[in-house]
């Protein structure tokens, strides 16, 4: 374990990793190991620490190499669904905006979305309480990618191109961040 968080390196070079491998890793970090029944707030435990086990943040996948396709993954069901875009542009812009930041990398793109009514159910200080479980779950991703040898690099971006992309209301689903993910680059 100590090799793996010591060796642990963002990458800004970066080659496509297969989608199954990808997911492979999201499910890992965000799978229910436990669900409490009969709960009103589907509270489950995971890997990554989440206020109120609500574990509100939502992995989107932003799959590049076959048309730019957007997929979200359900931990709760295992299953990943297709996204469709109400207004595509907003998502070309982004990826325009991705590639201007790691200009060498043909990675998976994973979004993080908050969905605020989820902790407001609990909390009344909701937003911070979202913050800091996608800073949680942008670390259990990039130490989940490192222990699956793939490299993973978080990009200065939040992704409401996106939101907006899929006509979300940006009062109760918050773009948290984006992080590039794939295998690293061989010489």
């Amino acid at each position: 374990m100590i090799g793996l968080l010591e060796g642990r390196r963002s990458s800004r070079t970066i080659e496509p990793a297969s989608i199954r491998e990808v997911l492979n890793a999201i499910a890992f970090a965000t799978r229910p190991r436990f669900v409490l029944g009969d709960d009103a707030h589907n509270r489950t435990r995971s890997v990554s620490p989440s206020a109120g086990a609500l574990h509100a943040v939502d992995v989107l996948i932003i799959e590049p190499r076959t048309f730019p396709r957007l997929l979200r993954y359900d931990p709760l069901n295992h299953h990943v669904e297709t996204l469709r875009l109400a207004q595509p542009s907003g998502l070309l812009t982004f990826l325009t905006m991705s590639r201007e930041l790691l200009p060498d990398a043909r990675a998976t793109i994973l979004m993080f979305v908050g969905d605020l009514r989820r902790v407001e159910a609990l909390y009344e200080h909701p937003h911070s309480l979202l913050w800091r479980d996608a800073g949680a779950l942008l670390q259990t991703l990039a130490l989940v990618a490192a222990a699956y040898r793939l490299v993973f690099c978080p990009l200065g971006l939040l992704g409401g191109e996106i939101v907006d992309a899929l006509v979300l209301d940006r009062d109760t689903a918050l773009p948290l961040g984006c992080a590039a993910i794939g295998r690293a680059q061989s010489n």
